[in-house]
């Protein structure tokens, strides 16, 4: 879905405010994910082989230490995700009521996490609540606040809001989140080795998967005097509250912004979340006077999406070198890596795609390879172009 086709008439003009939190969200996720990245990128584990008897191990030596803005950051995007709900239910409470709150009032409006329905009745019958039609049983949005619950999930302890609400109760009142790298996976570059691992690949990992990484755990092992090449997959983790399992603090956030934003947010303005999704992509560190007609030009992929893309990218781009330099008639690798480096990572993303469709039909390889180097010599015709140009004017 392209912008121009969403429609977002069932956002009121009283909480468009969401937009802008969930904005803030997305850019301290994609901050978060690119300290994250860096981290995993940079190698922070640390080898050496024990010899024992005829096998050679592989033991964990030292693990660099997580950046203390990563927990902070973490905290962050889940606090400002339990605001946006917070914030979103009082517009709806003061839309009903069609006045400001008063201060005591205001008191008694806080989104509920009960995991079971007795819970949620005893938070509708507080005196506080009593006193606010708008969330007297049976009222639309108390119907809304009530379909949003964990108990009506089969494990609540799995539920979005209850995840939401543990989280940030830890970090707002007792301390940071806990996060710690772990171990994703160890795999040989040959499947068919005669290598011994800790943690096989998974394609789909969940949380509770994973290892702990300490000193002098074994990582690896083979025949003694083989040299088998492996990688070592680390992650950076985050324990929930309440249950203490860890899951992969990236795919944690991911799916509980995605709930706020295409779930929780509309079912509490509409009832339901089959509705244009608010986009999550939006600058806000400049101004808006038109909010809403902003969203028109906001980005539709959350953070999460974009890290994957300029993941993906950057091997793109080595593996376009890789394909079109040395190709007959090719350009120098330098043409090639300056015309890369002029387009964006969906771009480069596109012609990698278009690569890998054709890679088993050698005319259609060989006609697109001349198209993509047509367009890299171009490039660097033009900038020579502009440098005579440039030069002349000098």
């Amino acid at each position: 879905m392209s912008p121009s086709d969403a429609d977002w008439s069932w956002l009121p003009d009283y909480q468009l405010q969401v937009v802008a939190t969930l904005a803030h969200v997305d850019h301290t996720i994609d901050r978060l994910l690119q300290l994250t990245h860096d981290y995993s990128a940079q190698g922070p584990v640390t080898f050496d082989e024990v010899i024992r008897g005829d096998r050679a191990d592989v033991v964990v030596k030292a693990v660099a230490p997580l950046p203390q803005a990563v927990a902070r950051l973490v905290a962050d995007a889940l606090t400002q995700l339990r605001a946006a709900l917070e914030h979103t239910l009082y517009a709806e409470v003061e839309a009903g009521l069609e006045r400001p709150l008063t201060e005591e009032e205001a008191r008694g409006v806080e989104m509920p996490t009960a995991t079971d329905a007795g819970a949620l009745a005893r938070w509708f019958r507080d005196g506080r609540r009593r006193r606010l039609p708008p969330l007297h049983v049976g009222t639309p949005l108390a119907q809304r606040i009530e379909r949003l619950q964990p108990f009506q999930r089969r494990d609540p302890d799995e539920h979005s809001l209850r995840l939401l609400a543990v989280y940030t109760n830890l970090a707002k009142h007792r301390a940071p989140v806990l996060l710690e790298p772990r171990l994703g996976a160890v795999y040989p570059d040959d499947p068919h080795s005669d290598l011994t691992v800790a943690l096989p690949l998974q394609r789909d990992p969940q949380p509770g998967d994973g290892l702990p990484l300490r000193e002098g755990d074994v990582l690896a092992s083979a025949p003694r005097g083989s040299r088998i090449p492996f990688s070592v997959v680390t992650t950076v983790s985050l324990q929930r509250p309440h249950t203490g399992v860890w899951a992969i603090a990236a795919r944690e956030l991911q799916g509980l912004e995605e709930w706020v934003r295409t779930v929780a947010v509309p079912v509490l303005i509409t009832g339901g979340h089959d509705v244009s999704p608010l986009p999550p992509h939006l600058d806000i560190a400049i101004g808006h006077g038109d909010l809403r007609g902003e969203l028109e030009t906001a980005g539709l992929a959350p953070a999460a999406v974009r890290a994957g893309e300029r993941i993906a990218a950057v091997v793109a781009r080595v593996g376009l070198i890789e394909v079109l330099a040395p190709f007959p008639e090719g350009p120098e690798t330098e043409t090639v890596r300056v015309w890369l480096d002029s387009l964006d990572d969906q771009e480069v993303l596109e012609r990698a795609l278009r690569l890998q469709r054709v890679r088993e039909q050698p005319h259609e390889l060989v006609e697109l390879c001349s198209v993509l180097i047509a367009e890299a010599v171009s490039h660097r015709e033009r900038n020579l172009q502009h440098l005579r140009a440039d030069g002349e004017g000098a």
